[in-house]
């Protein structure tokens, strides 16, 4: 199959960043016809909502960044307004040590957090999600990737390509990499759509 237009989707590690160098995603744009509706910080919900918000047929590829089970959906988050993270769901570490004495919905999503956050639930809903995700977009074209090894734990796609590794040695400002390490990842990309 010939691939010329392609799709990804996902949170922070695929979004479209600003920099002093291109992350892999603006990478590709280089060699294909690129539409990305990544968002930084989202959980799979939203991003399982990004897949349904376009025709996937219309696409010969899909790049699927896969989140954290720990992101919990939220419609406005209570200190990302603007920006990159705008469309930010809640994770624990992010709101943790914020002071938030005169933001009550800080206050309510640390105390949520603190009181009534349900990891087995999370982790369930998360292999739900990512199960309809592979069930929307089958195998033929779907290309699932993590970053993390929490991602890579609760990897269902037999396809699964892990970057963990190569992110814990190329940390960095754009797309969570370095120059070297969106460079090893669109690489590697590019092979396998190739």
């Amino acid at each position: 199959m010939v691939v010329k237009n392609l799709l990804i989707c996902g949170d922070s590690f695929a979004a479209d960043w600003l920099g002093d160098y291109s992350g892999w995603p603006k990478l590709l744009k280089e060699y294909y016809n690129v539409t990305n509706l990544a968002q930084a910080g989202v959980s799979e919900y939203k991003i399982w909502k990004q897949l349904e918000s376009v025709d996937t047929s219309l696409y010969d590829a899909i790049i699927v960044s896969h989140t954290s089970p720990s992101r919990v959906h939220t419609i406005e988050h209570p200190i990302h307004k603007t920006g990159l993270h705008k469309d930010c769901d809640l994770i624990y570490t992010d709101i943790a040590d914020r002071f938030s004495m005169f933001n009550p919905s800080l206050k309510s999503a640390q105390g949520w957090f603190k009181h009534h956050y349900d990891d087995e639930y999370q982790i369930d809903m998360y292999l739900l999600i990512r199960k309809e995700i592979r069930s929307l977009l089958g195998s033929s074209k779907y290309i699932s990737i993590t970053h993390t090894d929490i991602g890579k734990e609760y990897a269902l796609e037999h396809n699964n390509i892990d970057f963990s590794g190569i992110w814990k040695k190329n940390k960095g400002k754009v797309n969570h990499y370095n120059e070297k390490g969106n460079q090893e990842i669109f690489e590697k990309l590019l092979d396998i759509i190739k």
